[in-house]
């Protein structure tokens, strides 16, 4: 019996399923001990384990299986198994802890390497990975163990579990690495579930959260009235958003309210921007709600007041020059430099369904776009969800500052088109309503976008297809129908 079962046991592990990969370090030989306490400490936890070869070195197979109420899996591809084994491993479990970790798994896995059902399915998983490395003497400080611990420190489901120095069974000396108690690893999955939701301010709980891999948004009602919106770079964000700068805030800020609308520039927080605003709500939450109404026609007619407001500003001496944090990603997605797989394949659908006569008009819209000479002072994401309404007051606010560029002035506007030409794809309803939102947004700005408004409409729509496929984890359907409609749009 182990004493004191529940001693530093995390009281919600938030976890059903638990893989345990067990590889050949002489630290095995702890594995029954630990398994009979989770069994004791977390009696709902199901576990299964899998053993290396190497591990029955040190521990039997038997005394694994005594402790987990079930068969133990080898870590090898057997000949006349019908069913692929690290895919079902990967899909069952919510999280996989490879206690012990030898420093050769540690090394395959950060080479990528899949050449075992276990590796393979810790490659293919979007569960978190914890490794609780078992290090021989001198190994922590070398050269290897470095480069490997780097390269698994930049892949976000990966948790590196930091051992204790333990007795070398070859030196007698306590100069070896070894895992720290199983509760140890524990605590830090739990924490790594947890952690992708967004901190709120102090004395604040959040009354709304949402987000993706790109951008996390939570909404915390204020007992006087309004809200505090903290907007901060999801886990995948490929760049922090745009350092605050006093000047260019406080030119935004000197523009002051227009009737009932306002600029709201934030203050930085960490990573993130706290905005202090009158609603709780944005636009586009309502309109994938609810079919357009005329109550929504004077947000985006103030919609287009400000962003004209904004580019009627002298952009500062200093305010870095180039494209913004999503013409950027655009632009490498479209040049096939996507940093995410995912993205990259959703871009070889597009280009094989649109064809090379449309992908080059892309490329070339996008080119000019970036290269244009005549840029003003923008909002550089300016969106939808970035204006808030208050419905009591009409109220409006338009968040701004996490992506102030200088860029040509149909890029704000034509991003918001684009935004209302792909909700009225998607969410249907009657035209002639959606249409009075974007008339009511040119004539707030005082001009149009011209006869190739499809143009710059086309790459804000092409982004978000690269920002679902790169930072919506659970979006599992393909692109076809963005195919049929992107082809449309762009022989418009």
């Amino acid at each position: 019996m182990i004493d004191e079962p529940n001693a530093g046991v995390p009281e919600d592990l938030g976890l059903n399923r638990l893989l345990v990969v067990v590889t050949g370090s002489a630290y095995a030989w702890s594995t029954p001990y630990w398994l009979e306490w989770l069994r004791q400490s977390c009696p709902e936890l199901e576990v299964r384990v899998v053993m290396t070869r190497s591990a029955e070195r040190f521990v039997t197979r038997q005394a694994i299986a005594a402790r987990v109420g079930g068969a133990v899996s080898t870590d090898i591809w057997p000949d006349d198994e019908a069913t692929a084994r690290h895919v079902e491993w990967a899909e069952w479990a919510e999280a996989i802890l490879v206690y012990p970790t030898t420093m050769h798994f540690m090394a395959r896995l950060a080479l990528g390497l899949a050449d075992s059902p276990a590796l393979l399915a810790a490659q293919s998983t979007r569960a978190p990975v914890a490794l609780a490395p078992a290090l021989p003497p001198g190994a922590l400080e070398g050269a290897a163990v470095r480069q490997h611990w780097t390269a698994l420190t930049a892949r976000p489901n990966v948790i590196l579990v930091p051992p204790v120095p333990g007795r070398s069974q070859t030196t007698g000396r306590e100069d070896a690495w070894v895992p720290p108690p199983l509760p140890d690893a524990l605590r830090l999955i739990v924490e790594h579930r947890a952690e992708g939701a967004p901190t709120p301010p102090e004395g604040l709980q959040p009354d709304a959260e949402f987000g993706t891999g790109l951008l996390r948004t939570s909404v915390h009602a204020r007992p006087a009235g309004g809200s505090n919106w903290r907007r901060e770079p999801g886990p995948l964000a490929p760049a922090p958003f745009r350092p605050a700068d006093d000047e260019v805030d406080g030119l935004l800020r000197g523009i002051g309210d227009i009737g009932d609308t306002r600029i709201v520039t934030g203050t930085a927080d960490g990573p993130a921007r706290l905005y202090d605003v009158r609603g709780d709500v944005s636009v586009a939450h309502l309109l994938l709600r609810r079919e357009p109404g005329v109550e929504l026609e004077k947000p985006l007619h103030d919609l287009g007041r400000l962003l004209r407001a904004v580019h009627g500003l002298q952009p500062p001496a200093g305010l870095p020059t180039g494209p913004s944090r999503g013409l950027t990603r655009l632009g490498d997605w479209l040049t096939g430099r996507a940093v995410s797989p995912r993205a990259a394949c959703a871009q070889g659908q597009l280009r094989r369904s649109l064809g090379e006569e449309r992908w080059a008009r892309v490329l070339a819209w996008y080119s000019r776009t970036v290269a244009d000479p005549d840029s003003t002072l923008g909002h550089g994401a300016a969106g939808l969800g970035s204006l808030v309404v208050d419905p009591a007051t009409d109220g409006v606010d338009l968040l701004v500052g996490e992506d102030v560029c200088v860029a040509p002035w149909y890029v704000d506007l034509g991003w918001v088109v684009g935004e209302l030409v792909e909700l009225q794809w998607q969410v249907g309803g009657d035209k002639e309503a959606w249409q009075s939102l974007t008339d009511a947004l040119f004539e707030g700005y005082g001009r149009d976008l011209g006869p190739e408004w499809n143009g710059i409409a086309a790459l804000r729509i092409l982004l978000h297809v690269h920002d679902i496929a790169a930072y919506l984890d659970d979006f599992d359907r393909g692109f076809e129908h963005y195919c049929d409609f992107l082809r449309f749009l762009i022989d418009l």
